[in-house]
């Protein structure tokens, strides 16, 4: 260890020297990685010391301090698609001991993790697409990635503004799922968790879908959680059967499937109406196609599908001509705009569920509520000049650094392009105030017929039903007046009844194991719930 930290502080005098013209101080945190002039590849990562200089917020950060933050090892690579061909990249990192094994640590209070990543956000010459669009999903009430704002130096050469960000991956701090072990192949451990994704086809490995992707190819969920080598075929079959169910559903003329289950009772449906929100009013160029995401839980924990978290938010916000992005007019999902591409990973998803009064009506609901808050004009416009005066000195050093970007062309940007990092702001601002307009004005349901507003729904909503999974008595409790059926995964009504007490019974010991639906209502079925029989 004495030898790594000569190593390191000489390393500082060879800083000093070469990136003094550039970074002297700031006030982000300021990462330095040494390779030992290794090239960074896309990958295997490789082995480097990484040291990070922080005084706390609201402080200068001098280059020339010590390491004080962090002072250790990472593995590192480079990471992106079409982003890769760009000086300025993007970097995975992963915290390591000396011997090489992973180092879990909390970083800016973030959570504690060994996977984190630098992203450049290249193709945003604002450097503040990303950052809002996870402030957004994160007030819309989603988990999003945290992400800090820190300047970057490898091998003595400065790098520029970053954002080091959290990885999506499963873990308390991050997704919040169940941890799914190669041994969990029956009873509700079984159920979850799981994060699918949606993404390029190259080398992709995961499982088909029933139904077609906009491209007119079966659609392909990839696998995120767990990792492809560790999926075992009873974890294979049971969640892609159950993405079955839920797609059979969502494609039915009355968004039901055969067993009687609305699609609505397997996913969270605010997480459905925020993700197309947050995709519709950035207008992803890659929205719902790439780098998407999405997770279930263990039936005990909920078990419903849930949509996101987001992650691909550079080409958003007016950025790019692809797919139309620079006009602020029409919807995103329907994938009918200009060079829209990649739709053999495009799900039909969006389309089914916009034709559906109760996804409708809840969109209604919660882009009114979000318009009056952190929505608002003002709010935004707030919020956008605030992270721009933070980041101030570091927008100079960045494109000091990367002098050919303002005023460029570097991408697929619309013309006229803006000639100043002031003029870039004032794109993006005006931009989102006449999509907001637009949406406005084109913003589809009724949110007085909001299901969350229905009295019967509330009712519906209070019905409790326990223990789950079940190996002799289910209760169902608050379900007076409902009539109540209990069904086979094949739709076949195993128990019916009137329910008339507060408390009621149903001795499944003579079922077999497996999956069962629990439907409970009047005359129009609302309401569903999957059951397991150990």
């Amino acid at each position: 260890m004495l030898r790594i930290a000569v190593f390191i502080q000489c390393l500082f005098y060879v800083h000093i020297v070469i990136t003094a013209q550039i970074l002297t101080s700031s006030n982000l945190p300021i990462i330095v990685i040494n390779t030992d002039d290794e090239e960074i590849p896309d990958e295997p990562r490789i082995f480097s010391t990484m040291g990070i200089i922080y005084n706390g917020e609201s402080q200068i950060n001098n280059f020339d301090e010590n390491f004080n933050y962090y002072n250790g090892y990472v593995g590192i690579e480079t990471r992106g698609n079409s982003t890769q061909g760009f000086e300025k990249k993007t970097y995975t990192i992963e915290l390591k001991t000396d011997q090489e094994e992973d180092l879990s640590v909390d970083l800016f209070r973030m959570g504690a993790d060994e996977d984190w990543i630098l992203h450049a956000m290249v193709i945003d010459k604002t450097q503040i697409r990303i950052p809002m669009s996870f402030y957004l999903a994160q007030r819309m009430g989603q988990y999003a990635s945290e992400w800090k704002y820190v300047e970057l130096v490898i091998n003595d050469e400065y790098q520029g503004l970053y954002i080091l960000v959290e990885k999506i991956k499963r873990d308390n701090d991050r997704v919040d799922i169940a941890k799914l072990d190669e041994d969990d192949i029956a009873g509700d451990s079984l159920t979850g968790g799981y994060i699918l994704r949606l993404d390029w086809l190259d080398d992709a490995r995961g499982f088909e879908s029933n139904f077609d992707s906009q491209g007119g190819r079966a659609l392909f969920f990839q696998w995120h959680y767990p990792k492809a080598d560790n999926i075992k075929e009873a974890q294979e079959a049971y969640i892609s059967d159950w993405m079955f169910e839920y797609e059979s559903a969502l494609f039915s003329n009355d968004f039901f499937n055969a067993s009687g289950v609305r699609y609505t009772d397997y996913i969270d449906l605010n997480s459905f109406v925020d993700f197309l929100l947050i995709n519709e009013l950035s207008k992803n160029s890659d929205g719902y196609k790439l780098s998407t995401y999405m997770h279930k839980d263990r039936e005990s924990k909920g078990g419903k599908l849930i949509a996101g978290p987001i992650w691909d938010f550079d080409q958003t916000y007016g950025a790019s001509r692809v797919c139309s992005n620079d006009d602020f007019e029409g919807w995103t999902y329907l994938q009918n705009q200009e060079d829209c591409e990649d739709l053999e990973s495009m799900p039909m998803w969006w389309r089914a569920m916009m034709e559906d009064t109760v996804f409708q009506n809840r969109l209604a609901c919660r882009w009114s509520a979000f318009r009056s808050t952190f929505l608002h004009l003002d709010s935004l416009g707030n919020w956008i000049d605030t992270q721009v005066d933070f980041i101030a000195e570091p927008i100079l050093r960045n494109f000091e650094r990367y002098d050919y970007i303002i005023g460029e062309s570097i991408w697929i940007e619309p013309d006229p392009i803006p000639q100043t990092y002031e003029a870039e702001v004032d794109y993006l601002k005006t931009w989102i105030e006449n999509r907001l307009n637009w949406l406005d004005e084109n913003m589809v349901g009724n949110c007085e017929n909001d299901i969350n507003t229905s009295i019967a729904d509330l009712k519906l909503d209070q019905v409790e039903v326990f223990p789950n999974p079940v190996k002799e008595l289910l209760y169902v409790k608050d379900a007076v007046g409902f009539d109540i059926e209990l069904l086979d995964n094949i739709g076949k009504v195993i128990y019916s009844h009137n329910v008339t007490e507060k408390l009621h019974s149903i001795d499944t010991s003579e079922l077999a194991s497996g999956l069962y639906f629990l439907k409970y209502g009047s005359t129009n079925w609302t309401k569903s719930k999957r059951v397991i029989l150990q």
